[in-house]
């Protein structure tokens, strides 16, 4: 097994750059019969005006295509999670029991059933440098851990399973913004804030799609080191496979 030691510090707004400079040519040229520059990303507003940055655990970045062959630029923001019984939970509490709640399907989530499972809710941001812009192909998005469930709410989002809509994952198909939750029980005596760090986070695609995931940047801030520097099975590195862009729990 190996521990993961984080190499650099790199704050939210760096990596923002990064994801606004990738893919960008060189000073414009006068107009002429030369070929138009391939298209590049603008622009990723935050995904989140109002939240200190101080908040944020880790950011994924990449570069997707559109079907008119556009170069969108996507980035998940994933922040600290908090328990279920604090204030600042509520907000992000009713998203989740609105979404997996009874009569949607799979295990039904209540304020009770988060309280009896010393649940946390990790909230995550996810903004595109454009909006309304189909995808070359429907992108998976990881979001927490397989055992627990997790929602997504956006324009262009819905979960791959239907009938498992908190537990099966979801696949978003045009660009915008989407707002999630990620559920983590660590049951009484509870909450262990620490357990976001035995999941996996990021973009994919399957191989045969003819869609790529380009430009993957992944940074994690001083805020997330503490809980991961050491952790086994803990993998820091982006993929580099073209069709994959992500972070977290790989397995011992």
């Amino acid at each position: 097994m190996r521990a993961f030691h984080a190499t650099a510090s790199i704050t939210v707004g760096a990596v923002l750059l990064a994801v606004l400079l990738s893919g960008c040519g060189s000073a414009a040229k006068p107009a002429g019969p030369a070929a138009s520059a391939s298209p590049t990303p603008n622009a990723i507003p935050s995904p989140s005006a109002s939240a200190a940055p101080k908040d944020v655990l880790f950011t994924v970045a990449a570069n997707v295509r559109g079907k008119d062959g556009s170069t969108i630029a996507i980035l998940m923001t994933a922040r600290k999670p908090v328990p279920y019984s604090s204030s600042a939970a509520k907000p992000i509490e009713k998203q989740f029991i609105e979404t997996c709640g009874a009569g949607v399907g799979g295990n039904p989530v209540t304020a009770d059933t988060l309280a009896a499972n010393g649940s946390i809710l990790m909230p995550i941001d996810i903004a595109s440098s454009t909006t309304g812009k189909v995808f070359v192909f429907p992108i998976d998005l990881s979001l927490g851990s397989p055992y627990f469930g997790q929602s997504a709410t956006g324009k262009g989002v819905a979960p791959s399973d239907s009938s498992q809509p908190c537990y099966g994952g979801y696949k978003w198909s045009s660009s915008g913004a989407v707002h999630a939750v990620a559920d983590f029980e660590s049951g009484n005596p509870g909450p262990d804030v620490t357990l976001w760090r035995y999941a996996f986070y990021g973009f994919s695609v399957p191989f045969d799609s003819n869609a790529t995931i380009e430009a993957c940047a992944v940074t994690i801030t001083d805020l997330a080191k503490p809980t991961v520097d050491g952790t086994d099975g803990w993998d820091p590195n982006a993929p580099a496979s073209g069709t994959s862009c992500g972070i977290g729990y790989a397995g011992e």
